[in-house]
Formats: C-alpha cells, structure tokens, sequence
C-alpha cells in the first residue's frame, strides 16, 4: 500500500480525528478581505502594523505590540479615513465600491497612524 496516496492519506486522517466518515468544517474565510486599511494601519508609538480582526461580532484592528490596550473600530476609523479622502478630492472616492477602497488607500497614503483611540488619526499620504 502506497501511504502517498489521498485516498490512504484521507483514512488516516479520518481514524486520527475519529470521524470515520464526517467532513471536515471548512475553516472561515480570512478576515482580511472586509478591511480597506489593513497594511496601512499604524501604531503611532512603535510603527507596527495593526492586524484586522472580528471581536464579538464586529470589525476591528488590533496591534500586536502592545502599546494599545484596545482594539479600533473598524468602521469608524475607515470613515473617518475615506472622509479625509474625500473632502479634498471627492471624485477620488464617489463611485468607489467598498472593495476597491482598499486598493485607493494603498495609492493614495504611504501609512495612516493611529494614536489613542481610533479618532487620533494622522495621514501620510503619498502624493
């Protein structure tokens, strides 16, 4: 018997989780795809990029570092990041879908900062 083959490989698989015959759960598709300003995303004190993440149920970046105690909404810090876009420049963003935001940010800015709460906000814009 070959152990390279999937059918063996998908057995032994099953025996270990002990579902001889259940499927397995498909994981959650990544949260990144939701999060127009995931990379550019700050930690005004160190630099580090805040990760996105879900927390009970709602959008929010959160840094890795350790110099935030909480999480910023999501939601809020976007607008507030698309209004500043938007007041100098509005063609930039009025057709805009909420997908292509993301890919605008990333042309536009160099990194957005974020300093105590989600409101703190400073823009380091590339043009």
């Amino acid at each position: 018997m070959d152990v390279r083959s999937d059918n063996v490989r998908d057995r032994v698989r099953r025996v270990a989780s002990g579902r001889s015959g259940e499927r397995q759960t498909q994981p959650e598709p990544p949260v990144s795809g939701a999060f127009t300003l995931e990379g550019l995303l700050r930690c005004r004190g160190c630099g580090t990029s805040l990760q996105p993440v879900r927390m009970l149920g709602q959008r929010a970046y959160r840094g890795p570092c350790g110099c935030r105690l909480t999480a910023v909404d999501a939601e809020d810090t976007e607008q507030l990041v698309l209004e500043a876009v938007a007041a100098p420049a509005p063609g930039l963003v009025a057709d805009a879908a909420p997908e292509e935001l993301g890919g605008i940010f990333r042309r536009l800015f160099v990194a957005v900062r974020v300093g105590g709460c989600g409101q703190d906000l400073s823009i380091v814009w590339r043009l």
